[in-house]
């Protein structure tokens, strides 16, 4: 059995909720102000790379096939 492979749309799912834990990050209490700084550069640098890199799939996906 093969193993399973993540598709654009489970990549896009998965820069979506980055983006809601960046949009939510000042509700998780109690976290430090340079703790939420690190967390707002990681979530962003995260989902940059994940759309990036769904956008690059779909790009190099032949015609008329869709990803996994």
């Amino acid at each position: 059995m093969s193993k399973p492979k993540l598709s654009v749309d489970d990549l896009v799912y998965v820069a979506d909720m980055l983006r809601a834990i960046a949009w939510v990050k000042s509700d998780i209490n109690p976290a430090s102000p340079e703790a939420l700084y690190e967390l707002e550069e990681c979530l962003g640098a995260a989902e940059s790379a994940l759309r990036r890199v769904a956008a690059e799939m779909t790009i190099s996906a032949p015609a008329g096939t869709k990803s996994n």
